[in-house]
């Protein structure tokens, strides 16, 4: 391990490497050795893939007045904003925009940053991996 001359890390290659439970046997084969100070066998943790969980705005406004779709004549094409499912996408599948125009929020001196991992975790070289 880094710079230690007497600690190892070592690698079970039949064992899946993200386990949720220690592998008792192996850990035991390793403690009974006589040249083994010390074993531990760390536990694994589980990925889960990120994913859409819906907000629905009157949970998030208390007092939501009836709202009016904006007046921009290309508004229906920008499923981002608002999807009902148009084009074939999945409704509700947008940036929930209506929870922010139902307090007030027009975008009037507001900066918007728009964060990204870049990391497209789907790729073949990634997927089992990410």
């Amino acid at each position: 391990i880094l710079g230690s001359p007497n600690e190892f890390h070592f690698v079970h290659r039949a064992l899946p490497h993200a386990r949720s439970k220690r592998s008792v046997p192996h850990t035991r084969l390793l403690k009974v050795d006589p040249m083994v100070q010390h074993a531990v066998q760390q536990t694994g943790f589980k990925r889960v893939k990120r994913g859409y969980k819906p907000l629905r705005v009157e949970n998030l406004v208390h007092h939501l007045r009836p709202q009016q779709d904006p007046t921009d004549p290309y508004f229906p094409f920008q499923w981002y904003l608002k999807n009902t499912g148009q084009n074939g996408g999945k409704a509700k599948l947008d940036l929930n925009v209506e929870a922010a125009w139902a307090q007030g929020v027009t975008g009037k001196n507001v900066t918007t940053a728009i964060m990204d991992d870049g990391v497209d975790y789907m790729h073949p070289d990634l997927k089992y991996n990410y």
